[in-house]
């Protein structure tokens, strides 16, 4: 096996890892949805909804990140997946420039 195509390989396998650990992150954003909307629906009547109590910019802020978690997860394994030049030089150690002094 040649070294691109080691490389290649673990490019590959930390991709695959990447899209699990998005899909995990997917399985939670339901939770998020329903917290955030269940505070919004018990909010006092007279309360307007203009996003100035404390919980529901706590609920609003985690779950927009969270989101932005998942995309950059899912970006990364896309990255990873085409294994282009900096991927494949990140994995693979340039020996020619390196002096041994033994």
């Amino acid at each position: 096996m040649s070294r691109k195509e080691l490389v290649l390989l673990v490019s590959r396998a930390f991709s695959l890892l990447l899209i699990i650990l998005g899909f995990v992150e997917v399985t939670y954003l339901p939770a998020r949805l329903l917290t955030f909307s269940h505070h919004l629906n018990q909010a006092s009547v007279l309360a307007t909804h203009d996003y100035h109590d404390y919980l529901t910019k706590f609920y609003l802020i985690t779950g927009t990140f969270h989101v932005v978690r998942i995309l950059g997860l899912f970006l990364a394994a896309a990255l990873f997946w085409k294994c282009g030049p900096r991927v494949e030089a990140l994995f693979s150690s340039q020996q020619d420039n390196r002096e041994t002094s033994w």
